[in-house]
C-alpha cells in the first residue's frame, strides 16, 4: 500500500480535457458540414455556368437571325419558302408528292 499521491494509478476527472474534446468534436462537425455545403455550391455553380453558356449561344444565334430578318432578300426567301407567297405575275409551282 502506497500512501503518497505519486503512487495513485487512477486518474481524476478533468473538465478541461472534456471541454477540449467537445470543442474539437464541434469544430470537426462544423468543418465537415461547411465542406459539404461548399461542394453543393460548386456543383450548382457549374450547372449555372453551363446554362449561362447555352443562353449566350442561343442569344448569339437569335441576334444573327434578327439581323437577317432586317434584309429584304431574307424576308423574300422566307415568304416564298415557308409561306408559299409569290410575286404578282408569277405562277406558283407546287410539286406533287
Amino acid at each position: 500500500m502506497c500512501m503518497s499521491k505519486k503512487c495513485r494509478t487512477t486518474r481524476q476527472f478533468s473538465w478541461f480535457r472534456l471541454c477540449i474534446v467537445v470543442m474539437i468534436g464541434y469544430f470537426c462537425y462544423v468543418f465537415i458540414g461547411q465542406q459539404t455545403e461548399l461542394s453543393k455550391i460548386r456543383q450548382e455553380s457549374q450547372l449555372v455556368n453551363a446554362r449561362m453558356t447555352d443562353a449566350v449561344e442561343s442569344n448569339t444565334s437569335l441576334t444573327a437571325e434578327k439581323e437577317k430578318l432586317s434584309t429584304a432578300a431574307y424576308i423574300e426567301k422566307v415568304a416564298r419558302e415557308q409561306l408559299g407567297l409569290v410575286k404578282p405575275g408569277e405562277v406558283p409551282y407546287i410539286p406533287s408528292r
